[in-house]
């Protein structure tokens, strides 16, 4: 699917893409952009109206982290008054090679982040958050949810870390979790208020958080002034907002979470489509106001891809970016004629702009499918490669776990495939690995060492798959070449190194799709296909998660040889785009 940027202000078509574009089929339609005039409307829908003010919203921006003191919140009653439930984790792995930081190290400027994706407990009573005290040492927990109901014991040491056993007699008071406390802490008020949608909106996302992000409290803040400063803007953000934080409570509740029996996330999906599509029906005369009239459009488009990837099918996921795509190039920096610059929409401290365009590169190297645009990968001395090398850089390794330098490769390398597919020129691959065996790891001094070992696993792992893409994407190598068997075995090797959990495998489901494609042994698939299966979201059918269990199973159907291409095809079959 291909798009190219059309100025409405000059007359003047101008294709940005390079690859086959759709302007023309969708102008004979009458349609000013992809998949307009095609709302859904779930049945019943009607608006949350919601009358908290402005001016407690005003209190948690900018507060610091120490003037908050942590005070537990329920869901207000307007939603049901559900409760919370709570359990911990603890991890080891075995990792040796990475960056470490100083905390003085040079920060730059954290982008306002977007809500978390789909990580979830293997047991179907899902725990929504980490028991806090523990939290850091927790993120990455090595026991099975079954294993440990409800505490885990701290690390005494730096070795491998041991289930512990259920303390039901413990009536030791629970410690403030960290992410709720930076996030909804510091307010004291009385639950039973109606105007109290603000407290819940934030203690939603900050269950949340625990749960599907990478680095949950490196952007506690930052989620918390954003959320803060959405909720002021007005009572039409006000009813988006609350449905989304209804979709994300419920899903931290229970991996059994059906849309279908809680339409919030219809009723988000109607919202939004009628303003991108009012965007998309509207253009300004100056382009400065253009720009930020399809930013605004975009707001919260983020947070719902985020959680549509924990309770929605792969071809919703595409429909929707499909849907919001002309908007998000108009919202872009720069000219309309000229390639966006990947490393300016990271740096943007736009959210919309961030995700989408990381979720953009994410889904050409594990699909198969061309981008939605084509990405400039240009650094500057605004914009120094430097930069994505820090540990607070500004990509989105809080979210997904890569480092955030091998973003920009990815997206580098989804062009030329798209451009020379198997066939990528030999000095641009050699470029290409070198960049790639560069990238380092990333772990703050500050993470407890089982912490920063999870970390590392995951990172790793990512570096692995990117070579993988590399060998086999770029230079046409099938599953059986030496190049690809070695990086599979030491893949392999790490993956072994920590026993199958669901805080890290989690985060290891993108990476682990790409060594799928390199596996020719029944054993190593049978062993990713089972660390696959035991994170919720790959479970369970017309899940995203799960329609890439499908693809590999189509994949695999074809023989023990495997080309990138048959990646292309599986996901056709599986999800129809």
């Amino acid at each position: 699917m291909s798009y190219c940027t059309i100025s409405q202000v000059s007359g003047v078509d101008r294709c940005t893409r390079g690859t086959a574009c759709l302007c023309g089929h969708l102008h004979s339609e009458g349609k000013t952009h992809v998949g307009s005039g095609t709302l859904y409307h779930p049945p019943g829908f009607t608006g949350i109206s919601s009358s908290s003010s402005g001016a407690q919203a005003a209190r948690l921006v900018d507060m610091p982290f120490e003037a908050r003191q942590p005070e537990p919140m329920q869901r207000s009653g307007a939603f049901d008054n559900p409760q919370y439930t709570e359990v911990t984790h603890n991890a080891s792995s075995s990792i040796t090679h990475y960056r470490r930081f100083a905390p003085n190290q040079p920060e730059v400027t954290q982008p306002f982040p977007t809500p978390p994706r789909d990580v979830r407990d293997h047991d179907d009573d899902r725990p929504n958050s980490i028991e806090p005290a523990n939290f850091l040492e927790s993120m990455f927990s090595l026991a099975w949810a079954e294993d440990q109901p409800n505490r885990a014991r701290t690390p005494q040491a730096h070795g491998l870390i041991e289930p512990a056993e259920p303390d039901v007699d413990s009536d030791a008071p629970e410690e403030p979790d960290p992410v709720q406390s930076a996030m909804v802490g510091f307010l004291s008020l009385d639950r039973n208020v109606e105007s109290n949608s603000l407290p819940f909106i934030l203690q939603a996302y900050s269950a949340w958080m625990n749960i599907f992000l990478f680095e949950p409290l490196r952007v506690a803040d930052i989620f918390r002034n954003d959320i803060s400063h959405s909720y002021v803007l007005g009572e039409d953000y006000r009813q988006l907002m609350n449905l989304l934080a209804v979709t994300v409570y419920d899903v931290t509740r229970s991996s059994d979470y059906d849309p279908v029996n809680s339409p919030s996330s219809f009723m988000s999906e109607v919202i939004l489509r009628r303003r991108l599509g009012e965007a998309g029906a509207r253009v300004e005369t100056s382009r400065d106001r253009d720009r930020r009239l399809a930013q605004d459009a975009m707001l919260k488009t983020c947070e719902f891809i985020a959680g549509l990837c924990n309770i929605g099918s792969l071809s919703r996921i595409l429909s929707f970016m499909q849907f919001t795509a002309p908007i998000f190039r108009r919202a872009c920096p720069g000219p309309l004629d000229e390639l966006a610059n990947l490393p300016a929409l990271l740096v943007s401290m736009v959210a919309p702009l961030q995700f989408f365009s990381t979720f953009d590169v994410l889904l050409g190297a594990l699909t198969g499918r061309p981008m939605f645009f084509r990405y400039a990968v240009n650094f500057s001395p605004e914009l120094p490669e430097a930069l994505f090398l820090l540990e607070n850089g500004p990509g989105m390794r809080w979210k997904y776990g890569f480092p955030d330098r091998l973003l920009l490769t990815l997206g580098k390398m989804n062009g030329l495939y798209e451009d020379f597919g198997p066939n990528v020129p030999i000095q641009l691959v050699d470029e290409l690995e070198e960049e790639i065996k560069r990238t380092q790891p990333i772990v703050s001094d500050m993470d407890s060492p089982v912490l920063a070992m999870g970390r590392m696993v995951v990172q790793e792992c990512w570096i692995l798959a990117a070579l993988i893409y590399l060998y086999m994407g770029l230079c046409g190598a099938s599953s059986t070449d030496a190049r690809v068997a070695k990086v599979r075995t030491k893949f392999m090797r790490v993956l072994a190194s920590v026993r199958p959990r669901r805080n890290v495998d989690s985060f290891l489901v993108f990476p682990m799709i790409i060594l799928g494609l390199a596996t020719n042994n029944w054993d190593e698939r049978t062993t990713i296909q089972q660390r696959l299966l035991g994170v919720p979201e790959c479970s369970r059918p017309g899940i995203f998660g799960n329609d890439f269990v499908r693809m590999l199973g189509h994949v695999w159907s074809k023989g023990s040889r495997v080309v990138w291409s048959d990646l292309r095809q599986a996901c056709w079959e599986v999800s129809g785009m």
